[in-house]
Order: C-alpha cells, then structure tokens, then sequence
C-alpha cells in the first residue's frame, strides 16, 4: 500500500538531488539584501526556484513518508508545492498527515491568469489557504492584492490579520503556491461559509481585481476541540521576572500566555530560541507571531496537537531586554548626533539623508550580534516628539547590513524640514541580551 506514492516522492528526490546549488549562494543571499533598502511596504518576501528545491531537497532527505502522507500527496493536486510551503512547520506538517487539511480546488481565470485555492486549514486562532498562481505571460513578480473576506450573505468577518507573500520572476506556464495565513482574534471563528475576494498584482501593478472564491467549510473536519494546560508558575532570568500562566493547544498552533512583572528593571523584547521539548529531546519553536497588551504577552509555537508527549518542558537560554531608564533616545538633528542614548554605545552614528521622498529621512546605524544578521526589526516607535513638543508619525522604514560588519543601519522615511530639533523617540526592539538557562516544567 502507498508503494505508488513513496516511488513518487524518491523521484522528485532524485530529480531535485541534481538541482546546482551555487556555493556562494550566502554570498548571493547578503548581497541581495544589501542592494539598496528595505522599505516596509506589505512583508513580501520572495522565493526563487533554488531555495524552493533545496527546501524540498531537506524534506525529502529528512522526513521518512508516512503512509497517510503519501496518500495527500497523491490525492490532492498541488500538494508536493503545499509540502514546500509547510515542510519547516513540524505542527502543520503532523496536521496533514492526521488529515487536518481540506482540498478545495477551485480557479479563476482572468487576463491570461489562473488562480487555484488548492486546499485550506482551519481552527479557532488562524485559517491557511494554500494557493496556486499559472499565468500565460512572463512577470517579473506576481501577488494577491486587496484581500476581502465576507459571509455567504456578504457581510465583512470583523477583524482579522493577513500575512502572505509574493512570487519573483514567474515565468510562462510555471506553478507558483503560495500561503495566505489568517489570524483572527479569541472568539472569532471562519462561518461554515465564507467568501474569498482577491485581487492580482502583476509586476507591482493592481491589474485583476474581483476574482470570487465561495469555500464551504467542513465544519467536521475542523472539529477538534483545543486543549488547555495551565502552567501557573513564575521563573527569574537576569534578575527579570516572568510569569507563565498558561497553554492553548490548537491543531496548527500552541498559543502561549506569559507576562512580565511590572517591576522588572528591564523591558523584555524578543526570545532567542525559546522552544517546547518533550522528553525525547523533540522541539516545538516559536513561529515569530505574538500579541501584546501591556505586560500580558501570547506567543504562538509550532503545534503537537497530534504528538501528545508524556514530558513536556519549555526552555531558553536568552532574549533580548533594555533597563527602563535607557528606552528614550534623543538626537540633535543639526550636529547630526545622539544627546541621549543607551550606554552600551551600540548606536553608532545618525544623520540625515535629503532629496526623493522615499529617501529623505532620519537614518542610524547600530551594532548587532553576529546572530542577528538578516534579522530586521524597528528600533524605535512609530511617533517622534520634537523640541515644539509636535508629535511626527512615520510609516515608512528601510532596513539594511553592512558586508563583512555587525552594522545595522536604519532609516525613518518622513519630512525633516517640519521638525524641531533635538527630536525624542522610544526604542521598542534592542539588540542586547540577557543570558541564562531556563527550563519551566509544563507537564
């Protein structure tokens, strides 16, 4: 049984086992993040036709088939691209294999363009439509664009997140997949039937709108019922205190409701490597998503839902923190440098960049540790407060790294003529670290 399907699998092995990887291809990697910079317009983030083959060249020679694997690789059109999307999240792929996953198989055509909703997953924190795009013409990028979920009826879904990507250099005839993951707030649920309106970029251009996908929902299906684990229990890591009240375990991901005391000394930022392990030394890592109110944080983790271990710990070694008293940064912007900085001397330098609207700009550089390179985050808060006490949004960054340094440079796109110098911002990420083993027993 499955014979057919595990010969399947051996030959897209073999097949993607003589794909050329360059060897410079980290070299590739920084330079392409280097070219210009980063602007933080919708995170797109792209994927070429190597890093797709050697993704599925790690599954393949990783991952043993199971048979229930085999058998939604076979079965469903699209799925060996849905295993690229998925293959580097242990909880969605164990979701698949215990038939978590509903084919929907429905296309739209328009301008030369086919878009197929292959397949979707759905529980009570997020929905993932796998999709896959065809087109007649060469593009040099192709995405969805103005997203709309409704009601059968036609009624808006309340609030939700989207998070998807786009696809460089689609050439004629090729298979491009992709994922649209959803999140929605506690006590929202995607109705038994729902409506999915999306639009087509086409070499950054809106050029298709209106393509209609009504999707019935197995309510069946997606009936599992989440499972709760209270952990009830406060450990101290550099002299911070946290608090891990408890664990929600849904089919595609754990949530995790922590919270920091108030009177730590430190605001506490980002979590190196804070993973779930059970007692065989298998690890569920953070999948980068969270919420946060206040001190009261919920961090999302890869799912075993369908693994259920006997022991399970939560463990880390470090995380990223600044003391309360160096969050406010001020900087003179005529001399063009730092009045008030934290006392670590990471911020290196600031100044002002003139000319092009997507240019002109406020821009810095700061010192990173070697683990954060290709890492970007925002240093500071949306709003600056100048000397006249007027309050400056910007919505626009760009993110870049020097080669061969641990220099990160920054900038904030907005109009620097309006504004009084010295100027005040608050740092919401900072690069340095607190270190100490931790491990909280869960169970």
């Amino acid at each position: 049984m499955f014979e057919k399907e595990e010969e399947k699998l051996l030959e897209w092995k073999k097949k993607y086992g003589t794909v050329e990887i360059p060897h410079d291809i980290d070299d590739y990697i920084r330079s392409g993040i280097r070219k210009g910079k980063k602007t933080t317009r919708p995170p797109f983030w792209r994927i070429g036709m190597v890093a797709a083959s050697i993704l599925l060249i790690i599954f393949l020679t990783t991952i043993r088939v199971s048979p229930a694997f085999a058998n939604y690789v076979s079965t469903i059109p699209g799925m060996e691209r849905i295993v690229e999307l998925i293959r580097h999240n242990k909880g969605i792929m164990s979701a698949v294999e215990n038939d978590y996953l509903q084919e929907v198989g429905i296309t739209k055509e328009n301008d030369g363009v086919s878009l197929t909703i292959d397949a979707i997953i759905v529980d009570e924190t997020q929905m993932l439509v796998f999709y896959t795009i065809e087109s007649e013409n060469n593009h040099s990028t192709i995405n969805l664009s103005n997203i709309k979920l409704t009601s059968h009826s036609g009624e808006k879904l309340g609030e939700y997140g989207m998070t998807y990507g786009s696809h460089s250099e689609v050439k004629k005839g090729e298979k491009v997949s992709g994922e649209l993951k959803v999140t929605y707030p506690h006590g929202m649920m995607i109705p038994e039937k729902f409506n999915l309106e999306t639009g087509m970029n086409l070499n950054e251009v809106d050029v298709i709108n209106g393509l209609y996908f009504p999707i019935e929902v197995d309510t069946q299906k997606f009936s599992s019922i989440t499972k709760e684990v209270f952990i009830d229990k406060a450990v101290e890591a550099g002299g911070q205190s946290i608090y891990f009240e408890k664990m929600e375990i849904h089919p595609t991901r754990i949530a995790l409701f922590l919270e920091y005391d108030e009177s730590n000394t430190h605001d506490i930022f980002r979590f190196d490597d804070i993973a779930l392990e059970d007692e065989k030394g298998n690890r569920w890592t953070s999948d980068g998503g969270s919420s946060i109110d206040d001190n009261k944080i919920v961090m999302y983790f890869e799912s075993n839902y369908f693994s259920e271990p006997q022991q399970l710990d939560l463990v880390f070694s470090s995380f990223t923190a600044l003391s309360k008293d160096e969050l406010e940064v001020v900087m003179d912007l005529e001399n063009e440098s730092f009045i008030k900085a934290p006392s670590d001397e990471r911020l290196k330098k600031v100044w002002l960049e003139d000319g092009e609207k997507d240019v002109k700009g406020i821009y810095f550089q700061i010192e990173v540790d070697p683990k954060d390179h290709n890492y970007f985050f925002s240093l500071f808060d949306n709003n600056i407060v100048d000397a006249s006490g007027t309050i400056h949004e910007y919505n626009t960054r760009t993110y870049s790294y020097i080669d061969g340094t641990n220099m990160f440079e920054q900038g904030m796109i907005l109009d620097t003529d309006k504004m009084d110098s010295p100027i005040t911002l608050k740092i919401t990420e900072y690069p340095a670290r607190i270190t100490e083993q931790v491990k909280v027993k869960i169970k």
